[in-house]
């Protein structure tokens, strides 16, 4: 067997992992299996997700901040950090991406490092979720946006219809 079919034949078995469990946790997935997060969200079932190109990456940072609660994720090997209210609006400059220092989440995002963005939407843990996932060169995740949701811990149906809107368009190559 050559080393391309056994890579094959993993990449259909994660394959079938996500198609049986599509809520498993990716990270954990991702370390256990070699692939990249990119990777595995493109082993998803393809209704599950899109993809654009980071270039969109200011343009779909700046619909996001316009959209209001949202949660945003950064998880690594020792860390999943979770922050939950608006996405302060942000500009280009020295390099970043730079969000502002009037919002309690503020920092330096280098957009340049952006090479693909996805929308996903997937069950995990009992909960329909989507979410917004930026990917570095490696197809590592940069972090995540993931919908809001209302009191009632629902997602808020005009914000569902505005993240795909957002897609489409840059999927289209169009500007908001």
């Amino acid at each position: 067997m050559t080393t391309e079919e056994i890579q094959a034949m993993d990449k259909a078995a994660v394959g079938q992992i996500l198609k049986k469990n599509p809520g498993v946790i990716l990270e954990g997935l991702a370390k256990s299996s070699g692939f990249s997060m990119a990777e595995l969200i493109e082993l998803l079932p393809e209704e599950m997700w899109q993809k654009t190109e980071g270039e969109h990456f200011v343009e779909i940072m700046q619909a996001i901040a316009m959209m209001g609660k949202i949660t945003f994720v950064m998880h690594t090997a020792d860390v999943v950090l979770e922050f939950s209210g608006t996405l302060p609006t942000g500009e280009v400059g020295h390099g970043f991406y730079n969000l502002s220092y009037q919002s309690p989440l503020h920092g330096h995002l280098r957009a340049s490092n952006c090479q693909s963005i996805y929308l996903v939407e997937r069950p995990f843990m009992n909960k329909q979720t989507i979410s917004v996932q930026f990917m570095n060169e490696a197809g590592d995740a940069m972090f995540k946006i993931f919908a809001g949701r209302d009191d009632n811990g629902e997602h808020m149906p005009e914000q569902l219809d505005a993240l795909r809107s957002l897609f489409d368009r840059a999927l289209a190559g169009a500007t908001a």
